[in-house]
């Protein structure tokens, strides 16, 4: 994450309160995601096997149309993100950060077929940097396989969460 620094997450913030007319039609997330397929990731999702006691995560919007805010609660750590568009070039970028003091900056690339990639460099809580890939695939309205790419890959299965039955 060379290159990223407070003062340049500073000067974005203030850019998009301060001049939000240089903002095009076609950074509108909702329709990004609508046109891939992708629309129906806002909701609470809870991992298949547990039903959320081990992982849980929420996309829900934070600014209509345009941010989604994502809080994940995973073995005794949370982490929240902001996923939007870049105005520029249309690019719809993810930035978080985690409890435990780990931080990650990443893109989206949403297929209609179901799948979305999202590529992130990561800096973990004790300095050390990485690169990660995670592929997410909605396998019908109701559950999604998310595969993180590594030697070995993990693959877990989300479901949405049951309001009824949901875990905290």
């Amino acid at each position: 994450m060379k290159g990223f620094s407070i003062s340049n997450l500073v000067c974005f913030c203030l850019l998009c309160t301060f001049a939000p007319s240089l903002a095009s039609a076609n950074d509108n997330l909702k329709e990004i995601l609508r046109e891939s397929n992708w629309d129906g990731i806002i909701g609470t999702w809870v991992d298949r096997d547990s039903q959320g006691a081990a992982i849980k995560t929420t996309y829900s919007w934070k600014l209509k149309d345009r941010v989604i805010e994502v809080v994940t609660k995973e073995a005794g750590k949370e982490s929240v993100a902001l996923i939007g568009v870049n105005a520029k070039t249309n690019e719809v970028f993810q930035m978080g950060v985690a409890s435990d003091g780990s931080s990650s900056l990443g893109s989206w690339n949403f297929k209609k077929d179901g799948m979305a990639v999202l590529g992130m460099a990561y800096t973990a809580g004790d300095g050390s940097e990485g690169a990660l890939e995670i592929r997410l695939h909605l396998d019908d309205k109701d559950s999604m396989t998310i595969t993180i790419v590594l030697p070995q890959p993990i693959e877990i299965e989300m479901v949405r969460a049951d309001k009824k039955n949901q875990r905290r």
